[in-house]
């Protein structure tokens, strides 16, 4: 079945201009390191890999990394690891851009074209602090056979490098990117920092100074800090930090920037399941990356994504990719337009369910819920449904509903004289 799913269903999107089998990416991260790793990604069957970033020659030092340089949080600790294995981990760590210069990078990405061919595309990443290291990092490229370019001035601690990049440099990004379409020669993609107050406005900026496509975003930056010691775990300064609880953040920048720009959008942030990449779909991304969950689960997570992804779309009647993409933006609205206090709603206990834990009791501050006899009770006087409750019953007792709105008497039509 999973394979008569897989023949009906098209996953191969267009994004600026290049074709991809299938829209998941291998982000730039430690998976995509160098030819051989980005063959692997491919191999296992990702529809493209995006490299390692090269940066130039004043962030040498990014490409020696500290050892170790990735810390965990909430992932051993988990009940049941390594049998269960929770999405709701912290990654953390500091890994700026690949170890390698100008000329052994080249050589890598030619090296992965080789060996990839046809079968994937390789995105070359790049990342500079001026107008001419821009300009010397696009002369790599265009050394290349990388079929697209992916621009990295999102970096979330550039700035703590000292350099004009990344979240340090966002009211650059426009000069930057119309210097890199003079420059390359191949599409470019540019990638935003989440680190900014407003994204789509940055993006629109972006999309008219020429880019071609946009990914949006990096992780967030961030530490941590030992209390017994007073100091920060791992390597003494902030890095990446992030995981993929920040799926609903991520969610919410590609909708925004996918709303207010006509150019592709390639979603990176908080993937786990391959319903994130449908829902990274349905709010309007083109292609998908993944790095933290391929670094926490290895190559092969992709074939699980697509065989989800091939089995619902058969499910549900979908032909192609294309068509989802965007299907949730006209339900997202304003704030200012949603529904506030609504008359007839509530929330009622049913008593064969429930077991009396309290969880319910522990977070109503309106005193609306009592345990009576081993049963939890509300009282809809004091109840202002704020929804704590049907969110955190383990045994699903406590329900919402909603009583159907009055109806009005029709007048009968006066009679006509």
């Amino acid at each position: 079945m999973r394979g008569e799913a897989a023949e009906l269903v098209d996953l191969s999107v267009e994004f600026a201009g290049v074709t991809f089998r299938n829209p998941i990416v291998a982000a730039s991260a430690t998976p995509t390191k160098d030819a051989r790793s980005m063959k692997k990604a491919v191999e296992a069957g990702f529809g493209g890999v995006v490299a390692k970033s090269l940066c130039g020659e004043s962030a040498a030092v990014g490409r020696r990394y500290p050892r170790p340089r990735f810390k965990l949080y909430g992932w051993r600790e988990y009940p049941g690891y390594p049998e269960r294995r929770t999405r709701y981990f912290t990654l953390h760590s500091l890994e700026d851009c690949s170890p390698l210069g100008y000329e052994g990078y080249a050589g890598d990405v030619n090296e992965a074209k080789r060996l990839i061919g046809g079968d994937g595309v390789v995105v070359a990443s790049i990342a500079g602090s001026s107008p001419e290291e821009w300009e010397e990092l696009c002369a790599v490229i265009n050394g290349t056979e990388a079929d697209l370019c992916e621009a990295n001035i999102s970096c979330p601690f550039a700035a703590d490098l000292g350099l004009r990049m990344g979240a340090g440099a966002v009211e650059s990004s426009p000069e930057i990117v119309r210097i890199l379409k003079r420059e390359l020669a191949v599409p470019l993609s540019v990638k935003l920092s989440p680190q900014v107050p407003n994204m789509a406005s940055i993006a629109r900026a972006v999309g008219a100074s020429g880019a071609d496509a946009l990914t949006i975003q990096a992780r967030l930056s961030g530490i941590m800090v030992d209390i017994e010691t007073a100091r920060p775990h791992g390597w003494g300064s902030i890095g990446g930090y992030g995981g993929p609880y920040l799926l609903g953040y991520g969610l919410k920048g590609v909708s925004e920037v996918a709303s207010a720009v006509g150019i592709p959008v390639s979603a990176v942030l908080g993937v786990w399941d391959w319903e994130d990449i449908i829902r990274y779909v349905m709010v309007g991304a083109t292609t998908v990356q993944s790095a933290t969950a391929v670094i926490m689960r290895g190559y092969r997570v992709v074939r699980e994504w697509l065989r989800g992804i091939t089995d619902w779309m058969d499910r549900k009647g979908y032909g192609s990719i294309l068509d989802l993409r965007g299907a949730a933006l006209k339900h997202i609205i304003r704030t200012g337009q949603v529904e506030r206090a609504p008359a007839g709603v509530y929330v009622e206990v049913n008593e064969d369910e429930c077991t009396g834990c309290g969880e319910c009791l522990v977070s109503c501050f309106y005193d609306a819920v009592r345990i009576e006899k081993g049963k939890a009770a509300v009282d809809r006087g004091r109840c202002d449904v704020c929804g704590l409750c049907l969110e955190k019953c383990p045994t699903g007792a406590v329900r919402l509903l909603r009583n159907p709105p009055a109806k009005t008497a029709k007048l009968k039509p006066r009679p006509t004289m």
